[in-house]
């Protein structure tokens, strides 16, 4: 029979049978050409079969196959040492067995632990009423005033934020929104992570050891009862991402342009049901409800690529105006080095950004040029990405380096 009357019958495919032929597995007789198929070669194809179904690889069949032609398989020591293959073959599905079990149960009390985690009831969050003290109109000046507030678990759940020059805000679900809102066309919430996940692995590692870097500056600063503040997090999330391991008694200032990605974010710190005081706001604007001078630490977690991309102001030209004189930023970027193509490209797919965006160095100089003192500290280059989002401009082969830095007052 020719190849498709044989792979029709044996219910495979001819590019099945042709490996096998090429494996040695089956031995059809050639007429130039052509392959002829015997009752021969179909006999092999139902043990071939067989031998799949009890999990022998390629080369076990061979051995097989070769004992099997090199004998009728009625010869005592034949029969014996087939029987051989079978036991360890049934011995190694045996401990196969035993470790897939693990694997099950493993994976069975996974998922009854997080069905109990999604289905945990969430301990709602709002504005701390400690944090109202530092609430002050980023028009005149004045501490704002707070009314209709609905308040619960010391926390504002409702209300507005007004001022005597007729300034407004209100808290909705916990979050200030002062109503201004990003009006580009380039920028969108990112509500499904996708920066976390679309990445290259370089890039990944470089991520983590920035995170790990400033998790670790952080766990040596005295933050009790300190005002601690992160900004621009549609990007990175860094106190999200380690939020189980902070200082419980201080205040937390998260800020986005999107009201969105700070309700999702708090719904999901809210089941956490950590005690935290942490206040959320949704703002756009170049000067946030916040006291001057309040803030002891400012974290970057690569918010300050967000801001150069969409903004035309540096990250502490927007923010150290918030800075107490004895504040320290902890932060971490990515960027290209000055003279390349892929710094070049920004523009393109950027048309809001600075002067300065994506060039490493000009945006670590920013706090020299505001009176900081700066040190920086390559931590990984990458040398592909996947071309999407901020790293959509990066040419390929070409040096992007990302830098944790530690930067305060002069």
């Amino acid at each position: 029979m020719k190849i498709g009357e044989l792979a029709k019958t044996c219910g495979v495919s001819k590019d099945t049978i042709r490996y096998y032929v090429e494996k040695g597995l089956l031995i059809p007789f050639k007429k130039g050409a052509q392959m002829d198929f015997t009752d021969r070669e179909y006999e092999d194809m139902q043990f071939i079969q067989k031998m799949k179904q009890m999990q022998f690889s390629i080369r076990e069949m061979q051995a097989i196959l070769t004992l099997r032609r090199m004998s009728n398989f009625i010869e005592p020591d034949t029969i014996k040492a087939y029987e051989d293959i079978l036991n360890q073959k049934k011995q190694s599905l045996s401990e196969e067995i035993t470790l897939l079990q693990k694997a099950y149960d493993t994976v069975d009390q996974e998922l009854v632990k997080y069905a109990s985690l999604k289905n945990a009831k969430a301990k709602a969050m709002g504005v701390p009423l400690m944090a109202l003290s530092y609430l002050y109109c980023p028009h005149c000046g004045r501490q704002l005033m707070v009314q209709n507030a609905q308040i619960s678990n010391n926390c504002v759940d409702e209300g507005e934020l007004v001022c005597s020059c007729g300034y407004h805000a209100q808290i909705t679900g916990g979050i200030i929104d002062t109503g201004n809102r990003y009006t580009g066309k380039y920028d969108r919430p990112d509500l499904k992570r996708g920066l976390y996940r679309d990445v290259g692995e370089e890039f990944v590692t470089g991520f983590q050891k920035s995170s790990d870097l400033v998790h670790n500056r952080l766990s040596e600063l005295n933050t009790q009862g300190k005002i601690l503040m992160e900004t621009n997090i549609n990007g990175y999330f860094f106190l999200y991402n380690c939020i189980q391991n902070v200082e419980k008694d201080c205040l937390y200032i998260i800020t986005d342009r999107y009201p969105e990605m700070l309700r999702m974010y708090k719904q999901l710190i809210e089941t956490l049901k950590l005690d935290l005081n942490i206040l959320f706001l949704a703002d756009d604007s170049d000067h946030f409800p916040i006291k001057d001078g309040c803030v002891d630490v400012l974290l970057d977690f690569y918010g300050s690529n967000e801001q150069v991309i969409y903004k035309q102001r540096s990250f502490i030209q927007e923010y150290g105006r918030y800075l107490k004189e004895s504040a320290v930023v902890l932060g971490a970027l990515f960027g290209f080095e000055g003279n390349s193509v892929s710094v070049h490209q920004v523009p393109k797919y950027y048309p809001e950004c600075s002067a300065i965006a994506l060039d490493v160095r000009k945006m670590l100089h920013t706090y020299e040029e505001a009176g900081y003192g700066i040190q920086a500290a390559e931590v990984a280059v990458s040398l592909q990405t996947y071309h999407k989002y901020s790293f959509a401009c990066h040419q390929d082969g070409e040096k992007l380096l990302q830098y944790y830095y530690e930067a305060s007052k002069k």
